[in-house]
């Protein structure tokens, strides 16, 4: 009987003749005895080896692969392993046949969790080695069940699950990243593009009449390197007609209700709650606020322009606002997680996110302190007053802003309360779900100052608002709606423009002429002009959404074989230049090197 080094966590296999294969994780050799454990993705089994095999035994080495056969037996009493699954029992070894050797490891592959592990370069070099620990395992199966509830699901709700290709035509694309581009051998000097998205292509599923469509999609984009962003990265992707927005998050809700109940094994709480984007703006300084604490940001404005404090009223009196937030610390007890030290911190943080820094005060008798004092003393005026609007009690911690540029000041604050949120730990709930709906469908480049699509060309507007469509369509608001979870948009979609003549109009908005909307999108538009069906869907980043719900900040510990920051390959150190010679023969293409 074939097992695996997991079964012997059941008596069933007691007394049983049985062969296994693995990897000799731990070697240990006595005088009258040798002790492996034997390891797979399913466990660890302790293997017995007595004087019939022991010169065979130490011939072993870490990592070796081996196929052993023996009977499985009971431990002694004082042997027993209760740390492990399968501790109770071992199996005494009766033949055993080498498989492979192996090297070395540059590292020692430990089974611990939490134990100590070398840099993440050397580790994700040899990410083979690494997906032989538990813990680095256990990640990439908790993946897998994701995976594997989501299609259950979409099959189950009578989705198709289709594929879309991926050498299609390169289109125009606002999310400010490129391409990437794959010559074709049998056209010379022509290209393919590889999709950032299946949009196009699941737009035109709907108008096949396929009305509900699923993928588990991968998805390429050539940008510039940020912290955890991969180049390649796989989506969720879906689409249907003739339903509303409401149907298409409705449908999402349920889809996650079915992931914590099979995977976490954890009740969530739906319907999620909505903001506007406004809104979200507004309260909390962007539009995907981490909504497991409270901490409104509050406009201290008029307040501080009657202070003695110049740092702040000096810029109010240039135009600019004074905002604040205040947060439960209980500051200058034990059980704060709050300190001078940390405040410090934030001041520097407020720095780097753009701000000439922070002031920040703490709650003490029912008065306004600060260090130094003399901050507080500038606001004695006032102190009854901020402390009413802020609602602030004994010990509460309060951080005012302040900045001209109100998109900046906002944008910096909302990065302060998350860190300070998370640093005091206060949370509502463990998973805190919110959707984000009706963004502007156009934004001004900061440099251009023309109007850009804020998410992509295809949103289509609110019929409330698309009567700015010709004179102020910066005004118009899009059926746009995001998917935040813990402060981090894990997704996002929309209903589209189904209408061939307003997705032109859309395009000339952004600046594009009719040459440029020919040579881009034209066979898409002509498709709508087909009988195109309301339609609209959602695309969730499957990396993050997986990593957020694991509670890890880091998503390549979720993908197989990540990139490293700069989007090189730990494994196979790519990209890697091609020879003149083949770009010249297959592809008529010519690099002049610098």
């Amino acid at each position: 009987m074939e097992i695996t080094c997991g079964d012997l966590s059941s008596a069933k296999y007691d007394k049983q003749k049985v062969s296994i294969n693995g990897w000799c994780r731990y070697v240990r050799i006595h005088k009258d005895k040798a002790f492996i454990d034997l390891a797979d993705r399913y466990g660890i089994t302790q293997l017995v080896f007595e004087s019939n095999l022991l010169d065979q035994a130490r011939q072993l080495g870490r990592e070796f692969v081996i196929r052993v056969e023996g009977t499985v037996r009971k431990r002694g009493k004082k042997d027993i392993n209760p740390d492990m699954p399968t501790g109770k029992f071992e199996i005494l070894a009766e033949s055993l046949k080498i498989i492979n050797k192996s090297k070395i490891p540059p590292f020692e592959i430990i089974e611990e969790k939490g134990a100590f592990l070398p840099e993440e370069e050397l580790r994700f070099k040899y990410r083979y080695l690494d997906l032989r620990r538990r813990e680095a395992l256990n990640k990439i199966e908790f993946r897998d069940k994701i995976i594997k509830s989501i299609r259950k699901f979409f099959w189950d709700n009578n989705f198709l699950e289709l594929e879309t290709p991926l050498l299609i035509k390169d289109t125009y694309d606002a999310s400010g990243s490129r391409t990437f581009i794959v010559p074709s051998r049998i056209h010379k000097g022509e290209f393919y593009g590889l999709p950032q998205s299946p949009q196009v292509y699941k737009q035109l599923s709907m108008i096949s009449g396929l009305d509900k469509y699923f993928q588990i999609a991968r998805v390429f984009r050539d940008e510039d390197p940020r912290e955890d962003r991969q180049p390649e990265f796989t989506q969720l992707d879906l689409e249907t007609s003739f339903k509303d927005e409401h149907y298409v998050q409705d449908l999402i809700e349920k889809m996650i209700k079915r992931i914590f109940t099979e995977v976490l094994h954890k009740n969530i709480k739906t319907p999620f709650k909505h903001l506007d984007y406004k809104e979200a703006i507004k309260l909390y300084g962007n539009d995907k606020p981490d909504l497991r604490f409270d901490n409104e940001i509050i406009d201290l404005t008029a307040e501080m322009s009657k202070t003695d404090y110049n740092v702040i009223k000096n810029v109010i009196k240039n135009g600019g606002k004074a905002i604040a937030i205040n947060f439960e610390a209980k500051f200058g007890t034990k059980e704060s997680k709050i300190d001078k030290e940390f405040m410090s911190e934030m001041v520097e943080k407020a720095k780097m996110f753009g701000l000439g820094g922070l002031t920040w005060m703490f709650v003490k008798d029912k008065k306004l302190r600060s260090e130094p004092e003399k901050i507080a003393e500038a606001m004695s005026g006032q102190n009854s007053e901020i402390i009413k609007k802020l609602n602030s009690k004994e010990g509460d911690i309060i951080i005012i802003c302040t900045d001209i540029s109100e998109s900046l000041l906002l944008s910096a604050v909302s990065k302060l309360r998350r860190i300070i949120g998370i640093k005091i730990g206060k949370f509502r709930e463990e998973y805190s779900f919110l959707w984000v709906d009706k963004f502007p469908v156009f934004e001004k480049d900061e440099v251009t100052g023309k109007l850009v699509p804020m998410h992509n060309p295809f949103v289509m507007p609110t019929e409330d608002t698309i009567k700015h469509i010709d004179s102020k369509p910066e005004e118009m608001l899009g059926k746009r709606y995001d998917l935040v979870l813990n402060g981090i948009e894990v997704g996002g979609g929309s209903m589209r423009i189904h209408d061939p003549e307003l997705q032109r109009k859309i395009l000339k908005i952004m600046g594009l002429n009719e040459k440029e909307i020919e040579e881009s999108l034209s066979f898409l538009i002509e498709a709508l002009s087909y009988g195109a069906p309301i339609h609209g869907g959602i695309a969730l980043g499957l990396d993050r959404f997986v990593a957020t719900l694991a509670k890890e900040d880091d998503i390549r510990e979720f993908i197989l074989f990540p990139k490293n920051r700069k989007f090189e390959s730990f494994i196979d150190g790519s990209p890697t230049p091609v020879s003149e010679k083949r770009l010249k023969e297959d592809y008529d293409l010519k690099i002049d090197r610098v």
